[in-house]
């Protein structure tokens, strides 16, 4: 009796095994979908943060100026910018323009986002830049784009009893461009602080110029001007809001060409910032 009961045991395991085998595998194959799934998703939330390595890669596969800005303006960032460190970074080939946007850089997002937003009252439009932080907001939409300022050098050119500076800036274009003829601006310095210029693309050299002073010397005496001329200046409008912020926007419709914000009081013996832009 007992040999019999076992036989039939056996035999209903053999019949039953190709089931229980496909419906293994079937749970299985689910998992694996599942576990797919999750590492897709997982991918597609996380977002690259750059390093001085990843500017360092883009630099080494061929990747023009404008591109490399465009990626540290669009992205999370994590750099070192420690005194070694951005020796590194000249060693490494990388110009002044991505090592000064490096640093600038906040490091704690997109560059194509609107600021902060906790202390701006609602319906304003303009939020409030992090504390500390000085700059100028290109407004896009519902999206605010911060410039990064470029570094310009003062050149001095010195003749028979005169004398001239310019401000200076590498590339004959700014790397950000805009399409709009009257674009919108929110800055933290009055106009008065950061006027609004036309800049001259150098004749002979790969720059963009920007004449700052003059001066005649006579033997017994000269004259000698310094700041923006009132030729260069485009007026804008201004309208300012409770907190200060200022949003700025030219009069009249810019022609194709470059244009900056000047800091004027940043301007020493040696430069200053400017917070450039192409109109297409």
């Amino acid at each position: 009796m007992s040999i019999g009961s076992s036989s039939a045991r056996q035999g209903l395991t053999a019949r039953r095994f190709p089931n229980i085998l496909f419906g293994t595998m079937k749970t299985l194959g689910r998992l694996v979908t599942v576990l797919v799934l999750l590492c897709v998703v997982t991918s597609v939330g996380a977002q690259e943060v750059l390093s001085n390595d990843s500017v360092i890669a883009m630099k080494k596969a061929g990747l023009s100026e404008a591109v490399i800005l465009a990626k540290i303006r669009s992205s999370q960032a994590k750099f070192d910018t420690s005194t070694q460190a951005l020796v590194g970074l000249k060693q490494a080939g990388l110009s002044d323009p991505i090592i000064e946007a490096m640093v600038s850089h906040s490091g704690s997002g997109s560059g194509v986002s609107a600021p902060p937003t906790a202390t701006a009252p609602r319906g304003t439009g303009v939020a409030a830049a992090p504390q500390g932080r000085e700059t100028i907001y290109h407004v896009r939409g519902d999206q605010y784009v911060e410039l990064m300022p470029a570094i310009a050098s003062v050149e001095t050119n010195f003749q028979v009893f005169t004398a001239k500076s310019e401000l200076v800036l590498k590339g004959r274009k700014a790397s950000y461009r805009v399409d709009n003829r009257q674009p919108v601006f929110v800055s933290v310095w009055a106009p008065n602080e950061v006027p609004l210029v036309k800049l001259k693309p150098g004749d002979k050299h790969d720059d963009r110029n920007l004449k700052f002073s003059s001066g005649a010397f006579m033997p017994y005496g000269g004259s000698q001007k310094t700041g923006v001329r009132n030729e260069d200046i485009i007026e804008v409008e201004s309208e300012r809001d409770p907190r200060g912020f200022y949003r700025l926007k030219p009069k009249e419709p810019l022609k194709a060409g470059e244009y900056g914000f000047v800091l004027t009081h940043g301007f020493g013996g040696s430069g200053g910032k400017i917070y450039d832009f192409g109109v297409e």
